[in-house]
């Protein structure tokens, strides 16, 4: 088989997940992935994209997901066997530094002279801590769009040249770091492809089908992703995506739009390969109501029949629903109020009342939507224990004004980290909170901790860590009882959620008593894993809630099959 020019590998959170006690909690039961977070960053599928038109043969190899499907899958002997000019991984968000680290570290051992890149969001605020004191990072790709940045590497390791004129690029060269200037920061995304057929072909070159699924539940519940925008309007206090986050680490003072015409075309072209919903990436309002009117336009004229899923980051009017009702067959939306207490949520960054809340809410039902989630969030500024239990009850207030079964609300810990990057991260004493981390090697040592409370990197003035944490768990329960009582799920589910968070809370004092007699790692802990393991997913909720898509992978076979052979 041919050597790849380069293998794009996405690591789990922790590498030994399988053999550490680690009481992950609820920290991923409301995003597709498990708690490894074995959903690769859609820059894999980008920068593939980019290269492969460019000639470049790219590989993307999640180990994660392979390390889910399979207990003999060993990741060390997989890096072993697979070769490639260059490698790369992602450190896209911090929750992945300790298994980033430790892939690439296996990488260096097995192809010590292959280069070695990193890149995504957390790497380009670390960049010069990961190329100074990780021996086994050569390269950091900083910035949001490194499609052209990584050919322009990709050309210079080809010719032996220079590094000097790669744009955004720091590296190490004789022990010495150069950190190159940020300066490409498209100003459109029109010239991001997004090849929905790649992953295919990979699969078939390559007879891995698991090591390119976007996540490990990819095939019972597939979905697309469409990139409408890169940046933000926004400045949400705890978030690496906020407006000031891009403008200090990422270069961007402005957030960049892809063209409605191309987003359009981007859904429909994913409809061709994939029968499944398509999610939106970031409120298609942002670029004003000329360019949502225009996008919603252009997807109508091509009569997609997929369920489309948009966010709402701000309050919307029932103008824009009817816009979205009749211009696609099936939309759902997702919107995250965070709290329903106003002062804190304005605190948060969020600006909007209730009453702007529940119109939307609305609208969009009595607009056709098929579902309308809300996420609220534990661990926000000026939010209390006694805020947390208000924000389950004015759930129950919204299922009695609301009695639909297509309004879904879930509730989680901000966790494990809060994002380098956000204002909360980089004043967060003026913001009322208290780090536990804040450099690279600060992370690593919280990520292996036993449970979930430990690998926190915060607290605030308002909730301890065991106050983020009970407040979690009581919240679960109050939320599961207020489903219960309005015959939102049967007695029988609420039952077992109801059990999971308890044994999920009773199993974290028993880790509080090891890790307090100073036993962290070691036989006591080691009796206590399946436990653990059993307990880290549907901790809070059924994770079944979060699916959009009624058909598995292989409901997509005949499309993938006919897209093919129509773009050969």
């Amino acid at each position: 088989m041919a050597v790849p020019d380069l293998v794009l590998m996405h690591p789990p959170s922790v590498m030994d997940f399988r053999k550490k006690t680690l009481l992950s909690g609820p920290v991923s039961d409301l995003v597709p992935s498990t708690p490894v977070f074995e959903m690769y960053p859609i820059g894999f599928t980008t920068i593939a994209s980019h290269l492969e038109s460019k000639g470049y043969d790219v590989r993307i190899a999640n180990i994660a997901s392979r390390m889910l499907a399979s207990d003999r899958f060993n990741p060390d002997k997989f890096v072993r066997s697979v070769d490639a000019s260059v490698f790369g991984i992602d450190l896209h968000w911090m929750p992945h530094v300790q298994g980033a680290l430790e892939l690439a570290r296996m990488v260096k051992k097995h192809h010590p002279d292959r280069p070695l890149v990193f890149g995504g969001f957390s790497s380009s605020y670390y960049h010069e801590q990961l190329v100074r004191g990780y021996p086994q990072v050569d390269y950091v790709l900083r910035g949001d769009s490194t499609e052209m940045p990584f050919e322009r590497l990709m050309d210079a390791i080809d010719r032996g040249a220079s590094m000097e004129d790669v744009p955004n690029l720091t590296w190490r060269d004789d022990g010495r770091v150069t950190v190159n200037p940020l300066s490409h920061v498209p100003e459109n995304l029109d010239d991001i492809e997004i090849d929905y057929g790649l992953l295919l072909r990979k699969v078939l070159k390559y007879r891995d089908l698991t090591g390119h699924l976007p996540y490990a539940d990819w095939k019972s519940n597939p979905m697309s992703i469409a990139v409408a925008v890169r940046g933000c309007t926004h400045n949400c206090l705890n978030c690496a995506g906020s407006c000031d986050s891009f403008s200090r680490y990422l270069g961007r003072d402005e957030p960049a739009y892809r063209s409605p015409e191309l987003l359009a075309e981007d859904i429909a072209r994913a409809e061709e390969y994939i029968k499944g919903a398509t999610f939106v990436v970031g409120d298609v309002r942002q670029a004003g109501k000329a360019y949502a009117t225009l996008f919603l336009k252009e997807l109508k004229a091509r009569g997609v029949d997929n369920e489309v899923v948009i966010e709402l980051f701000t309050p919307a009017t029932v103008g824009f629903a009817n816009e979205v009702s009749s211009s696609i067959d099936r939309f759902s939306v997702q919107m995250s109020p965070e709290t329903h207490d106003e002062t804190v949520r304005k605190a948060q960054g969020k600006p909007y009342t209730n009453a702007g809340l529940e119109k939307s809410i609305e609208c969009f039902l009595k607009a056709g939507c098929g579902r309308f989630d809300l996420f609220y969030m534990i661990g926000l500024p000026l939010q209390t224990r006694e805020t947390v239990a208000g924000t389950v009850e004015y759930t129950r207030r919204l299922y009695e004004k609301f009695p639909d079964a297509n309004l879904f609300p879930f509730i989680s810990p901000l966790a494990p980290f809060i994002d380098p990057g956000g204002n909360a991260f980089e004043n967060p004493e003026a913001h009322g909170y208290r780090l536990f981390a804040s450099t690279v090697e600060d992370h690593l040592k919280l990520a292996v901790m036993p449970s979930w409370k430990y690998v926190l990197n915060y607290e605030t003035a308002w909730m301890s860590r065991d106050a983020i944490t009970e407040a979690t768990y009581s919240a679960g329960l109050g939320l599961n009882s207020v489903k219960r009582d309005l015959g939102l799920i049967s007695h029988a589910v609420a039952d077992r959620i109801e059990k999971r968070i308890t044994d999920a809370s009773a199993l974290m004092r028993r880790i509080d008593g090891i890790v307090a007699r100073g036993a962290a790692s070691g036989t006591e802990l080691d009796w206590l894993r399946e436990q653990a393991s059993a307990l880290n997913e549907s901790t809070v909720c059924e994770k079944e809630e979060l699916d959009w898509s009624t058909s598995s992978i292989y409901a997509s076979i005949p499309r993938m099959v006919g897209a093919l052979l129509r773009r050969r």
